[in-house]
């Protein structure tokens, strides 16, 4: 059973790409695409100048071949008053 285990590990999966958004600066919100070990699901510290050839949660060997990588998209900036702070929905704020 090891020895089964150990051969599926051995062949290269391509990784899954999964697209999240976050907030850059406090105000600017940013697209971008990160890379998930297809066995495990753990985010691979992978990028243009760097691709691990195996997951470092579970072992699992990786290929990036074919993988075109995209830029960090900027979808919007959060509006911005006068006084230079950012305007924030009271009613759902938690004080």
């Amino acid at each position: 059973m090891i020895r089964k285990v150990w051969m599926l590990k051995s062949i290269a999966r391509k990784p899954v790409a999964k697209t999240e958004t976050y907030l850059k600066y406090g105000f600017v919100i940013v697209e971008c695409e990160k890379y998930l070990c297809a066995r495990c699901g753990s985010v691979l510290s992978a990028g243009p100048n760097y691709q691990p050839k195996y997951c470092d949660q579970c072992g699992q060997k990786v290929s990036f071949k074919g993988i075109e990588w995209k830029k960090d998209r900027d979808l919007r900036c959060l509006p911005i008053n006068r006084e230079g702070g950012i305007y924030e929905q009271i009613k759902n704020r938690m004080v």
